[in-house]
């Protein structure tokens, strides 16, 4: 007797968890939720296309802020070679006084006087 009244609970039960599943709304989305779904497919595409662009821009604005960076290193140390330069003027290279001649001898008196008679 046990066995059957269980049996029979379990049955409607099962029977009333069924039925809200028999009779409801069918599962297929309607005219409008599709076209919202397509509208949103189209919305996501284009904003992946926006995102891929975007950090294309930023690559590229990286690189040139990386060129410009370069350009400053160089410039503000060919500056620097200037100024340290203009700092030792005249003696600007390192082996100038290898380089350098001497000045000529003065002339000799004997000459001059006799240039001048």
């Amino acid at each position: 007797m046990i066995r059957t009244r269980t049996l029979r609970s379990f049955v409607a039960i099962a029977a009333l968890g069924l039925a809200p599943l028999m009779t409801s709304c069918s599962n297929k989305a309607t005219e409008e939720q599709m076209k919202t779904l397509h509208d949103l497919d189209q919305q996501r595409d284009q904003l992946k296309i926006d995102l891929q662009h975007s950090q294309d821009n930023l690559r590229d604005a990286k690189g040139k802020l990386a060129s410009a960076d370069r350009d400053l290193a160089d410039c503000q140390s060919d500056t620097r070679a200037a100024q340290a330069g203009l700092a030792m003027w005249p003696n600007v290279w390192p082996d100038s006084a290898d380089w350098r001649v001497a000045p000529p001898p003065p002339p000799d008196n004997k000459m001059m006087m006799k240039k001048k008679h």
